[in-house]
């Protein structure tokens, strides 16, 4: 970890270090075992749009895949994960483009247990958000960067896109939060984007209707 943190913060010591504590999303225990090294070089750092020490941090909070229950290693390392979350928040505001924002709006959310958005807004940065249809498991794209958000099948050109609804969520959800995050920090084309993440769409195949959160993991 002492190599890394000397390192620039995308060179191969942060490789080797993500490779051995969160690999392509699974974790173990010496993941969680990291956290409080994890926290104290994020505390070293001068607030930024990315601190890689705190996002490897989120990143390790946020699998579903891992050595032992994620909920069992919040509590337990209580302190480190509200320290994070405090970092978390004061680098938003530090973010140089949307990418970053986006990506340290996820981390934001892997320390507030923010349900599924602790491991999927990052897909937002590449317009583009793929889902199994919870219904009948058609695998559907939608690219949030066309003027009119559709769904359609990944491998079917055959079948109509159907349109997304956008939602504009409550407030006292953790989607309403996000928003109003994205606004208040003047990000337009994130904020664009969300209520569509939030929204709700048929499936181009079977026709059930469902709220696309829901078929997100």
């Amino acid at each position: 970890m002492a190599e890394a943190e000397r390192a620039a913060d995308d060179g191969d010591p942060w490789n080797e270090l993500w490779r051995r504590l969160c690999h392509q999303g699974t974790v173990y225990s010496a993941s969680y075992a990291a956290l409080p090294a994890l926290a104290e070089m994020s505390r070293r750092r001068a607030p930024s749009g990315y601190v890689p020490a705190l996002h490897l941090a989120a990143a390790i909070l946020a699998s579903n895949d891992g050595a032992e229950d994620a909920a069992a290693a919040r509590r337990r390392y209580e302190t480190e994960v509200a320290d994070l979350r405090t970092m978390a928040s004061v680098n938003l505001q530090h973010a140089k483009d949307d990418t970053e924002f986006v990506y340290g709006l996820q981390a934001l959310m892997a320390f507030e247990d923010g349900g599924v958005w602790q491991r999927n807004l990052d897909r937002l940065t590449d317009g583009e958000l793929e889902f199994d249809c919870p219904s009948c498991g058609e695998h559907l794209l939608i690219n949030l960067n066309d003027s009119e958000v559709t769904a359609e099948s990944f491998s079917d050109g055959s079948l109509a896109a159907t349109a997304v609804t956008p939602v504009e969520a409550p407030a006292a959800t953790v989607e309403g939060r996000l928003l109003a995050l994205a606004r208040a920090s003047d990000w337009p084309e994130v904020t664009r984007k969300l209520p569509y993440v939030f929204g709700t769409v048929a499936c181009p195949r079977c026709h059930a209707s469902f709220a696309i959160p829901k078929a997100l993991t």
